[in-house]
């Protein structure tokens, strides 16, 4: 950190805009100022993508963290993506100015000053509710983040005296999700306890307002209003509706392949979809298995269920192949589709290879590929399992936002194109989705009624009722193999 004068110090000290410019050397903009500023004990963003919400939880924890030694700042979010990307910005501020400590331990992220001050950051679950006393609480993607886990933590935080609350999040849900209730409380009666303030993608000086129209443009209408202008929408167009999807989600914790081992041998039975990306897209897996919930649910109906999903940018194509090699060889994975269209063609084949002649795997490796019709009838399947209540979804938010961009039009012979809208980066987990379905064969799926529920299971639960481990795995099912579809035109 840059030498202060005493001056400059006390003021960093009294004022966290101050600090940011004089000791952070970030220059607030005008709308983060108001909330940076704001004494409310809850601040709510409603914010659209780029505003600058990262930016106000470094500085408001790092201000908190450097001028009260011993606080403790607490970040979680619906997703372990976000959290480490929130919280590798905030460390790089830290360690660029004041100097920090910045370990991983099992998914928990740890900033920690010279004075003894600690930010921690971890994916929402109800370990983190347990554990949420705070000097300062920071709930990303709070939209995404259940009711049941912010009931159990606002108690917890809000009983340390002078403990403040930061909430942020896109628009998602709606009326009785915390999130949505204490924007508007905070909108329409700002107050010393709730204050509220509405970002879209707009308010940022260094976002091209031209290249928004464009994006505009080729976007499903709902998906831009939600994601840029940070709009609660209607339906209109939406292919599967927020209810479809709030109704078949569960929190439940998604098994890491060094996880779903058992003894050292493959006992989970998955059939696996792959979605290679471009420069700007993200390699994507995600698994789909028949969940074992262990007898909790007496209907006994089978359900598919998403045990894993990885997918990250500025992957290559050699690392994703090894990592894929690593889940077939730690899930039992009957196949992959892999999407051979595009760029998909050399890659599906180097797996395949790799699989054989390397690892000398059973898991076969099948090219499909992906077109209009392929993305009719996988989607159309997807929709027909959710309402049915054959499918429960992880809460994953990026999964659950793709899959609500994607829009419907009825042609002028009268049936029903499904579009994925036209945007780099944003489609590509939903398509694993897709082609991790496509492997599945509903009709040989059978139910097993089983009365006997087992005692001190830990479970979570969807909307609709349905009871899932809180870790579930997948069990073996004659239902689930090569995928259906192969060909250009031919969908399943």
């Amino acid at each position: 950190m840059t030498a202060l004068t005493v001056v400059e110090l006390d003021r960093a000290r009294r004022d966290p805009v101050v600090f940011a410019d004089v000791v952070l050397g970030e220059t607030l903009w005008d709308h983060q100022v108001a909330v940076v500023r704001s004494e409310a004990r809850y601040r709510v963003l409603n914010a659209g993508r780029r505003a600058g919400k990262t930016r106000v939880f470094g500085v408001l924890a790092l201000w908190l963290m450097f001028t009260r030694p011993g606080s403790k700042v607490l970040m979680i979010s619906a997703s372990d993506t976000a959290v480490k990307r929130s919280h590798a910005e905030i460390a790089a501020m830290a360690r660029a100015s004041i100097g920090a400590d910045d370990v991983e331990d099992d998914g928990v992220h740890l900033l920690t000053l010279d004075n003894g001050s600690q930010l921690q950051s971890v994916p929402a679950s109800m370990k983190a509710a347990r554990s949420a006393e705070a000097d300062l609480l920071i709930v990303d993607e709070a939209g995404f983040v259940d009711q049941d886990l912010w009931e159990a933590a606002e108690p917890v935080v809000m009983a340390k005296a002078g403990s403040r609350v930061l909430i942020a999040s896109t628009p998602w849900r709606g009326p009785g999700h915390f999130f949505h209730d204490l924007w508007r409380e905070g909108m329409e009666d700002p107050s010393a306890d709730v204050e509220a303030w509405h970002w879209p993608s707009t308010i940022s000086p260094l976002v091209d307002t031209e290249f928004l129209e464009r994006r505009r443009a080729r976007m499903a209408p709902d998906y831009f209003d939600r994601e840029y202008l940070a709009l609660f929408t209607d339906e209109a167009g939406a292919f599967f509706s927020i209810a479809d999807l709030e109704a078949a989600t569960a929190d439940y914790e998604m098994t890491p392949p060094s996880e779903a081992l058992v003894n050292g041998f493959r006992e989970h039975q998955v059939g696996g979809g792959i979605d290679w990306g471009r420069a700007r897209d993200q390699n994507v897996v995600v698994l789909v298995g028949v969940l074992e919930d262990l007898g909790l649910n007496a209907d006994g109906r089978w359900r598919l269920f998403v045990p894993w999903i990885d997918a990250r940018y500025r992957w290559e194509y050699t690392d994703f192949i090894d990592e894929l090699c690593n889940v077939a060889n730690c899930y039992d994975v009957v196949a992959f589709a892999s999407e051979t269209n595009g760029v998909g063609d050399y890659p599906t084949t180097d797996l395949a290879d790799r699989l054989w002649q390397v690892h000398h795997s059973t898991t076969q490796v099948a090219r499909v590929h992906t077109d209009v019709r392929r993305k009719e009838t996988g989607f159309g399947m997807i929709k027909r399992l959710l309402q049915s209540d054959r499918l429960v979804l992880p809460n994953h938010p990026e999964l659950l936002k793709e899959l609500r961009a994607l829009e419907f039009e009825t042609t002028e012979a009268g049936n029903t194109r499904i579009t994925v809208p036209e945007r780099s980066g944003h489609d590509d987990v939903a398509m694993g989705l897709l082609q991790a379905v496509s492997c599945v064969y509903p009709s040989q799926l059978r139910d097993e009624p089983d009365p006997v529920r087992p005692q001190g299971v830990d479970v979570v639960e969807t909307p609709r009722g349905v009871l899932v481990p809180r870790q579930p795995l997948p069990r073996t099912a004659w239902g689930v193999g090569v995928p259906k579809g192969s060909g250009e035109g031919s969908g399943w």
